[in-house]
């Protein structure tokens, strides 16, 4: 017919022309049925189509076939054997799951095609080693104790050089300091029991997994004394908050203070916002004298009622978490059961999730046992992310020959692995002579792995 011009839509689609080709072909072999239709006109009811058509009934207004091409409005319907290589190119950048939908669906369509982009990159090995911290959890306050030194929190520190003890009562906020002259676990159970001597045996220690506190002799310690030692996760600091609480007041108090003692003592004296009583009135019923001119009747033995203490400092840790849960918090996360595929959030020098199988849950809230690498770690929930088996299994795949290097350890605070044990012995350090020498004359990875010399056939 004279005055038509056939236009080809390769003129309008940035592909190549091979490509179009095969999309073509592809069409034309495995959505013949669909072209059909499209040209023919759609019946009336849902159920009249085919079943492998069916999906396609709420974009039929939308369906038009040009040069053999199935198109949804500008978008290119994908035959079913060309989608994995288009998922391929969707998400060869290893975009977030939102990016890769949007990115997809300016151009392309196919029936369920969101759903699939987003398992795939959920099951994404690269994209699981590589994310986001997740949001904090609601705070979750301890249970107010009854009594003073019903639990207590201890914690170990260093100011000016020299290293200190801790100990903050979780009802009368009271603090014991004590200077250690060095790091063994023999030195820290005798400061504690002198500190237990002046104000008596704690039914509960809140501690964190430093090597001292999970020392074997340290559970033996708190086993003949009757005391329930709890210890936080590991690279959870704020599980042990009061310590941790206590510990950076005390620093900011000797920062600024000539006096150490003087300054623990006008803290044990001031009045706690909360409940209107000292530390010291709290624990010992009396105020102690201090340095400012005092009426000899307050000095004087008082009593306080328990009962009143108690509600105001419940009614402080609500206030603490209303606005603590309302700024920081997202809201409370589904509990991990055992054989959970997850994902542990990297410690300092790392930036790889990395993958583990939830084994058990801990005595202690928010804290699991997860196994990877043969090992198994204790993780507070806030570092686990749910993942899928099939992105463990791609990471698997590439850590079997440097998993240590991965898991091990920074922190001396915290050893690994099998935090929740107590276990582990303490162990001096190697001395080292040059940068990676020890004195034995062996080369030592920064991550403290002893690289042994290949034994070579001397002919």
């Amino acid at each position: 017919m004279e005055g038509l011009e056939c236009v080809s839509m390769l003129h309008f689609v940035s592909v190549s022309e091979q490509k179009y080709s095969e999309l073509q072909n592809c069409t034309r072999e495995e959505l013949s049925c669909l072209q059909r239709i499209i040209r023919q006109g759609w019946p009336d009811h849902r159920h009249d189509l085919p079943n492998e058509l069916q999906p396609y009934w709420d974009s039929r207004s939308q369906l038009v076939v040009s040069d053999g091409v199935v198109y949804k409005g500008l978008r290119i319907v994908v035959p079913p054997s060309m989608q994995a290589h288009m998922l391929k190119l969707i998400h060869q950048s290893h975009l977030g799951i939102v990016k890769s939908k949007q990115r997809a669906r300016e151009v392309l369509y196919w029936p369920g095609m969101s759903s699939v982009i987003e398992q795939m990159v959920k099951n994404c090995g690269k994209c699981a080693d590589f994310q986001n911290k997740l949001p904090r959890q609601p705070l979750r306050p301890t249970e107010t104790p009854s009594f003073p030194f019903e639990e207590v929190a201890s914690d170990l520190f260093e100011f000016e050089g020299t290293h200190y003890i801790l100990l903050v009562d979780y009802y009368s906020k009271f603090i014991e300091v004590d200077t250690l002259k060095n790091l063994h676990c023999r030195s820290i159970i005798e400061k504690l029991k002198a500190q237990f001597s002046r104000h008596g045996i704690p039914v509960i220690l809140r501690t964190d997994n430093g090597p001292q506190y999970a020392a074997e002799e340290f559970k033996v310690f708190c086993q003949s004394y009757g005391i329930t030692h709890r210890t936080s996760s590991p690279h959870t600091p704020h599980s042990n908050g009061e310590a941790e609480r206590a510990v950076q007041t005390v620093k900011k108090l000797w920062a600024k203070a000539p006096d150490k003692h003087l300054a623990l003592l006008d803290y044990r004296t001031t009045p706690l916002d909360s409940v209107g009583f000292s530390p010291a009135q709290l624990l010992m019923g009396r105020r102690p004298r201090n340095s400012l001119p005092t009426a000899r009747l307050l000095l004087a033995p008082a009593a306080y009622d328990p009962i009143k203490v108690k509600q105001r400092l419940d009614r402080s840790k609500c206030i603490q978490k209303f606005y603590y849960d309302h700024k920081r918090a997202s809201g409370p996360r589904a509990e991990l059961k055992p054989g959970d595929e997850v994902r542990m959030q990297p410690h300092p020098g790392s930036n790889r999730w990395s993958p583990g199988v939830v084994v058990r849950s801990h005595d202690a809230p928010r804290s699991y046992i997860v196994e990877s690498g043969n090992k198994e770690y204790r993780r507070n929930v806030q570092h686990l992310r749910k993942s899928t088996p099939d992105a463990n299994d791609s990471r698997h795949r590439l850590i079997n020959d440097h998993w240590a290097e991965l898991m091990e350890p920074v922190s001396a605070e915290e050893p690994e692995p099998v935090e929740h044990t107590n276990s582990q012995q303490e162990s001096a350090p190697v001395p080292q002579t040059a940068k990676g020498m020890t004195s034995t004359g062996q080369y030592i990875t920064r991550l403290g792995r002893v690289v042994k010399p290949l034994d070579r056939l001397s002919l």
